[in-house]
C-alpha cells in the first residue's frame, strides 16, 4: 500500500516554502530562505524524475540559473532578493511543489529526500570546479 504524506507535514513543507518565495520576492530574505528555495527546487525536481509534476526540464534548469545569480549577487551585496526573471521561474516551481508534495507517497518523498541529501553533501574538488558541475545537468 501506498501511504500518503500526512497533510499536517504537506502543509508545513508548502507553507515553508511560500514563506521563503514571498520574503526573497519582497527583498527581506536571508540566506536560509534562498537555501529553503534551492533545496525545494532539486527535490522538485528529483520527484519530477521519478514521475510526479508535470513540468519541463529547462524549468528547472532555468529556475537554478537564477537562483544561482540571486545567491552570488546575495553574497555580492547582501540583498537576498530574486530578480523578476527568477520570481516567474520560482512561481511556477513553487506551484508544482505543492501538487507534487499532495500526490507523492510517502516512500518516494523518503527516497527522493535521502537522494537530495546525498547530493548536497558531495564535495567537488577545486580542481574539477567549473569543468565538471557546469556539464552536470541537475
Amino acid at each position: 500500500m501506498l501511504l500518503p504524506l500526512p497533510m499536517v507535514f504537506v502543509r508545513d513543507a508548502s507553507l515553508a516554502a511560500h514563506l521563503a518565495f514571498a520574503v526573497c520576492c519582497a527583498g527581506q530574505g536571508n540566506r536560509h530562505q534562498l537555501y529553503q528555495l534551492i533545496r525545494m527546487t532539486y527535490l522538485s525536481y528529483l520527484l519530477w524524475q521519478d514521475g510526479y509534476g508535470d513540468a519541463a526540464y529547462e524549468l528547472y534548469c532555468d529556475a537554478e540559473g537564477a537562483l544561482e545569480a540571486a545567491a552570488e549577487h546575495a553574497y555580492a551585496t547582501d540583498d537576498w532578493s530574486l530578480g523578476d526573471d527568477a520570481v516567474r521561474l520560482m512561481q511556477e516551481v513553487v506551484r508544482i511543489y505543492d501538487g507534487q508534495m499532495r500526490s507523492v507517497c510517502r516512500r518516494r518523498y523518503l527516497q527522493c529526500t535521502a537522494k537530495l541529501d546525498r547530493l548536497l553533501r558531495i564535495e567537488i574538488p577545486d580542481k574539477l570546479r567549473g569543468k565538471v558541475v557546469d556539464s552536470i545537468p541537475l
